[in-house]
């Protein structure tokens, strides 16, 4: 469960098995990192997805998620937070969701929530 409110929203569509994705489809509570469009090809960053439903309503966890969906993103480290993805975050902003260095999924910044609201 996060202890903060969510730093930004984005859109995301699972790559499929031939485009080089996942076997299946993730569940909520999946956790794996992201790879900013132009970072290094080993560059992670741990900012996890709480997927949602249309009304905005995070899902429970164990719920399939939906190949194209939208989800909460929760930065892990305020520090990072601060020194690295407030400088880089901005709607439109794209970006993958990786397991280890394979991407699954290409994403998009919608919405900016808390980005700038957290202190630490």
């Amino acid at each position: 469960m996060p202890v903060h409110a969510p730093d930004f929203e984005a859109e995301v569509r699972f790559l499929t098995a031939d485009e080089g994705g996942r076997q299946g489809p993730p569940y909520q509570g999946y956790r794996a990192d992201i790879h900013y469009d132009g970072d290094k090809e080993d560059g992670l960053w741990m900012v996890w997805p709480r997927f949602i439903d249309g009304s905005g309503q995070e899902l429970p966890d164990g719920t399939v998620i939906p190949p194209v969906s939208r989800a909460h993103f929760y930065i892990v480290s305020g520090e990072l937070r601060r020194t690295v993805h407030r400088e880089r975050l901005r709607e439109g902003v794209r970006f993958h969701i990786c397991e280890g260095q394979r991407r699954v999924a290409a994403c998009r910044v919608t919405k900016i929530l808390s980005l700038h609201d957290h202190a630490a």
